[in-house]
């Protein structure tokens, strides 16, 4: 493992962790709509209740403060730690690791609804039907993100044929590098169409008595996450096509880190448009929304996991983070996170298979 890709590890871990705990635990969140994934209610700002909201939220934005802090020392531990397969799977276990960052905001959760339960909070709302936008509003434009994984695909093919001498070239990088990074960024690719398809899909959401209030609601929000998806689908199809021809002639550990230095910065920095575009959404139509919405807390598990079986839809919008999730109550929503939960465990067991057969450190030194 060269330090060069020690550096590029260090640089996709550190700010996305700080990243999950920026969006996850923002300051003073009992002032938020939701809070750990709990709806807000009047009673949470009452004297009493106030000071225990503030307490719960308190503790665990701490809590979720020093998993990332240790994520962030562990990374910087790592840099200066000779390259080896232990350190190797230390480095991709820590990417693992970012996922304890949502531990606290699951306790959070538990905390908020038990304290519901201790001041008589009972679901309450009603569920709203736009029968005027019964359809789904669409805003994602499929072809601007086909267009961009097709030339991810023909970059991808093209940097196979390189590896395997079908084109009678050499590549300056090690045998079959060229080959696992495209694939890599191409699995990354193919993953951008379901997740907008989906996105783009989600059931309008009725906010508002007024029904063209709900289509442009919708349609604003629907179309910054169709932006994000194809802004990233472009970044991730250009940068595969530049690293194959970069790769292909030149192996240099300056270029190879500027160029995947830009690729980080240049995603990160969709990541945080595309937040701060649909917290713009939200804060123009807040004005607007004028319903009492059913709280559906107990349906969130820890907040992030969404389960209602009189719910039809497939996917509704995340509690956590950023986009959406699945209802795994639904028969596909099931397959979705049964199929998920396994590629995660696959996942972890190969690498740590890899690391106990040596394949690790192949790996890290094949740029």
């Amino acid at each position: 493992m060269t330090w060069v890709i020690k550096l590029v590890l260090f640089i996709c871990i550190v700010p996305s962790a700080v990243l999950l705990f920026a969006i996850g635990f923002p300051k003073n969140p009992e002032k938020k709509k939701m809070i750990f994934g709990v709806r807000d209610n009047p009673k949470f700002h009452e004297d009493g209740p106030a000071v225990k909201v503030k307490a719960i939220a308190s503790s665990c934005r701490k809590s979720a403060l020093m998993i990332t802090a240790l994520i962030c020392l562990l990374s910087i531990i790592l840099m200066f730690l000779p390259a080896t397969n232990l350190t190797m799977l230390a480095w991709i276990l820590l990417v693992f690791a970012m996922l304890l960052i949502a531990v606290p905001f699951g306790k959070g959760n538990v905390e908020l609804k038990n304290l519901k339960k201790e001041l008589g909070i009972t679901r309450s709302g009603i569920v709203y039907t736009d029968l005027s936008n019964a359809n789904v509003i669409h805003s994602l434009k499929l072809p601007w993100i086909i267009l961009p994984n097709a030339i991810a695909l023909a970059g991808a093919i093209a940097a196979v044929l390189i590896d395997f001498g079908v084109f009678g070239i050499v590549p300056a990088v090690e045998k079959y590098a060229l080959t696992m990074l495209s694939l890599s960024l191409l699995i990354v690719a193919v993953l951008f169409v379901p997740i907008a398809v989906m996105m783009d899909n989600t059931r309008n959401m009725v906010i508002s008595k007024d029904s063209n209030i709900n289509a442009n609601y919708n349609r604003a929000k629907k179309k910054t996450w169709a932006d994000l998806m194809i802004a990233m689908s472009w970044t991730n199809a250009l940068f595969l096509t530049a690293f194959v021809i970069l790769f292909t002639f030149v192996n240099n550990d300056i270029i190879t880190l500027i160029g995947f230095l830009c690729y980080m910065v240049i995603i990160m920095a969709i990541v945080v448009i595309g937040a701060k575009n649909q917290k713009n959404v939200e804060n123009r139509y807040e004005r607007d929304t004028d319903l009492e919405l059913q709280d559906d807390d107990d349906n969130w598990i820890l907040g992030m996991f969404y389960y209602n079986p009189n719910d039809t839809r497939l996917n509704v919008e995340k509690r956590f983070g950023y986009g959406g999730t699945v209802n795994i109550a639904h028969p596909a929503g099931k397959v979705i996170m049964i199929v998920s939960a396994l590629l995660v465990i696959f996942s972890i067991a190969f690498v740590i298979w890899s690391a106990a057969t040596g394949h690790l450190e192949n790996i890290g030194s094949g740029i």
